[in-house]
């Protein structure tokens, strides 16, 4: 038999998982009254245990209810999602069937903990078309929770649900404040009740800090009565804030910052669309009002009017709270880079300064961390020698290519993309300098090439990277001795001696004794470069093995010792293309023509020649992008 497999859960979850909605009686009773919203109720009672008064917390709405199934899905199910399963939209019951849907507050199902906040566990009955079930959700050992079947009702009228707190816990709030947090979120519908302890909550119910009252004129037609609610602290959503357009006592459309007529006052993203709330009371529009209470007609004068007149309001009441924020910023910012700011000359903190505030008047939604950030980077623009080249720069580069721009640095710092591109240009222009003079069939002074060769070890593979090899020089004697061109090699190349049909360079990597002596050669590359139009025949393969027979013979060479020789020209004769093996196989003697070489470089470099054809680095050298890439001599395909 299989071994259980359940999966248990530590008794630390529910409450990491719910947070504050555990944690915070005024989060807690929020989201349990949007819960009520959402089930479409238009009455909600809560019973407030205020200190010494012995009761226990209970919350009742008139909603559409649940049937056990129901319940046992919403409930049982962790991390519940209601739009997936129920609709953007909640429908009302049958009985209101002529308002429209709202739009829930609840997503992730995560409110519906909240009633552990106020009791060890709670019981929930709720009911609908005639039967009621109560059931007791309590914390589990193993599990977050369970729930327990208490009761089962029959021929229960109506509908609606009761959260009550079984052994009840203390909470440091009061009914008057779970008044106020109730207030400054669920009073943009006026059929939308909520009660506490038997009182409604009115607009007197929120602290006069938090609401203001103002008539707006509206010349011909009549006054609107604005009341503006500000919660002081951003919620999660929009929900219930934004604007709300009351006739005779009753909501028209749904609270929002997008207009009627698809104005947006507001971004709903911002801190403000979350925290305020406008109500606006215009009996006079009732001719205005569409037959289902969905908005207003588009075409009517009054309201055109009136929103022309009520909007202004909102915005110079938003422009007020912004000025104030955009002060505290502007200190904020200032404060911050004080420090860099006072080492710029006159003239650049004076254009410092003005940035600030352009930035933060023009665009006020913009948050503070976003502004120093930018103004952190002006002034460093302000201190470096480039000054703004570097703006310039971004401002040419398209969307996609700031997109790039910005992967790069979360993956590596300037200074490091710096070091790896600087090697990259490096290496692409030398290609494009080999390519160029490999070319040139006329070239006398084959010199030139061997310090390029110098440079392209890492042509030849990963195992010549090693900077070894290009600083060693105690080859130099040697090869002076063996070619007899002792003054003229040391003079003029200290690192390759010229030939009558070209030159030949060593490069070597020392060997160490256990006692990290050196004790002779362990790596020694012989790079043979033939004039341009030599045509590498036995001869010439066979010039290094002289060489390195040489270097054997006077003891420079040890059977511990690895040598390769590459001898390069313009063409190979076809018997002679192969690889050649001496000395046990000590020795390999490699042909290879200019046009593999220059191949080969390509392939390790990824192919970065032609996708970087358009570089600034490479444009600067004065290279023609069409001559550079266009093919060159023949592939020399086995030895690629």
């Amino acid at each position: 038999m299989a071994d259980d497999q359940s999966v248990m859960f530590d008794g630390r979850f529910l409450d990491r998982h719910a947070g504050s909605i555990i944690a915070d009686p005024a989060v807690a009773v929020v989201e349990l009254v949007a819960n009520c919203w959402d089930a479409w109720a238009t009455r909600v009672d809560i019973v407030w245990p205020d200190r010494g008064d012995g009761a226990c917390f209970s919350i009742t709405d008139n909603g559409k209810g649940m049937t056990e199934p129901q319940f046992r899905k919403r409930w049982g199910t962790i991390d519940y999602n209601k739009t997936r399963e129920e609709g953007k939209e909640s429908a009302p019951p049958p009985e209101l069937a002529d308002a429209a849907a709202r739009a829930p507050y609840g997503r992730n199902g995560k409110g519906r903990h909240a009633a552990f906040r106020f009791g060890e566990a709670y019981r929930v009955r709720t009911w609908r078309e005639g039967v009621a079930v109560s059931f007791d959700v309590r914390r589990g050992a193993t599990q977050p929770f369970v729930i327990l079947l208490a009761e089962t009702e029959t021929n229960v009228a109506g509908h609606g649900t009761e959260i009550r707190a079984i052994g009840p816990t203390g909470t440091h709030m009061t009914s008057d404040e779970a008044r106020e947090v109730i207030g400054t979120r669920f009073l943009a519908d006026p059929n939308f009740a909520v009660t506490i302890n038997g009182t409604r909550v009115t607009f007197d119910d929120i602290p006069e800090g938090q609401r203001r009252t103002e008539d707006v004129e509206v010349p011909g037609f009549g006054t609107a009565h604005l009341i503006v609610i500000d919660t002081q602290k951003a919620d999660k959503t929009t929900r219930q804030h934004g604007i709300a357009w009351r006739v005779n006592a009753r909501l028209v459309g749904s609270p929002g910052w997008l207009g009627f007529d698809s104005e947006r006052l507001l971004d709903g993203r911002s801190s403000e669309a979350k925290r305020f709330i406008f109500i606006v009371r215009a009996d006079f529009l009732v001719d205005a009002v569409l037959p289902d209470w969905s908005g207003f007609w588009p075409q009517n004068d009054a309201w055109h009017a009136t929103r022309a007149a009520v909007h202004a309001r909102i915005r110079d009441y938003l422009g007020e709270v912004s000025a104030e924020r955009r002060r505290e910023t502007k200190d904020s910012v200032r404060e911050a880079f004080g420090p860099v700011v006072a080492k710029l000359p006159p003239v650049s903190r004076d254009r410092w300064n003005e940035f600030v505030d352009t930035v933060i008047d023009t665009c006020p939604t913009i948050g503070a961390d976003t502004v120093e950030q930018v103004a952190g980077v002006l002034a460093n623009l302000e201190l470096a020698t480039s000054k703004y080249a570097l703006i310039a720069k971004l401002h040419d580069m398209q969307p996609g290519d700031l997109d790039a721009l910005y992967a790069l640095l979360v993956d590596w710092t300037v200074r490091t993309a710096k070091l790896a591109l600087d090697e990259i240009a490096s290496r692409l222009k030398l290609i494009e300098e080999l390519d160029q003079k490999l070319r040139d069939e006329t070239m006398d002074e084959v010199g030139d090439l061997q310090p390029l060769f110098d440079r392209s070890l890492w042509v030849f593979g990963p195992e010549f990277e090693s900077l070894e090899f290009t600083s060693n020089r105690g080859m130099t004697e040697v090869i002076a001795k063996m070619f007899g061109r002792k003054d003229l090699g040391s003079r003029l190349r200290p690192d390759f001696v010229m030939l009558p049909d070209g030159s030949v360079g060593f490069y070597s990597r020392d060997s160490h004794d256990l006692g990290h002596e050196v004790d002779g050669v362990a790596r020694l590359v012989i790079a043979e470069i033939k004039r341009v139009g030599v045509t590498i025949g036995a001869k010439e393969k066979n010039q290094p093995w002289q060489y390195v027979t040489e270097l054997i013979n006077k003891g420079y060479l040890t059977e511990s010792a690895l040598i390769t020789c590459y001898v390069l020209g313009s063409k190979i004769e076809r018997a002679e293309a192969g690889e050649d093996t001496k000395w046990d196989g000590r020795v390999k003697i490699i042909p290879m023509t200019y046009s593999t070489f220059i191949k080969r470089a390509e392939k390790r470099m990824l192919g970065l020649r032609d996708k970087l054809r358009d570089a600034p680095f490479l444009q600067a050298s004065g290279l023609d992008a069409e001559a550079f890439l266009e093919p060159q001599l023949p592939r020399q395909a086995n030895l690629i």
